[in-house]
């Protein structure tokens, strides 16, 4: 990965303390594993998985799922604390507003 893992370990333990002040202990214990990060009793974190990466990888898409906020607050601590953005975080989601459904739906009729 090529990061250092105190980076690494300050950027989940960020999050976590957030997620814990917004969405409660209960979904950030299941967040936490179903990434592979443990939630300890003390709040503090620790690795489950032997491969961190992978745990960071999912922990990241996990948590970033919540909602957008969470996703952008993913995007700007990452980039904050030098830790790579997993690639489905980058992509845009192309949507359409319901108007415009409704528009190419009155189109193909």
């Amino acid at each position: 990965m090529g990061v250092d893992m105190e980076r690494v370990k300050e950027l989940v333990s960020t999050l976590v303390a957030r997620g814990l002040g917004l969405y409660g202990r209960e979904k950030m214990a299941r967040i936490c594993y179903d990434s592979g990060v443990a939630l300890m009793d003390d709040d503090t974190t620790d690795w489950l998985d032997d491969d961190v990466e992978a745990a960071l990888h999912r922990f990241l898409v996990n948590y970033a799922k919540f909602n957008v906020a969470a996703k952008m607050t993913v995007l700007v601590l990452a980039k904050k604390f030098g830790v790579p953005v997993p690639e489905e975080l980058r992509r845009k989601k192309r949507r359409l507003s319901r108007l415009r459904r409704l528009l190419s739906r009155g189109r193909d009729n």
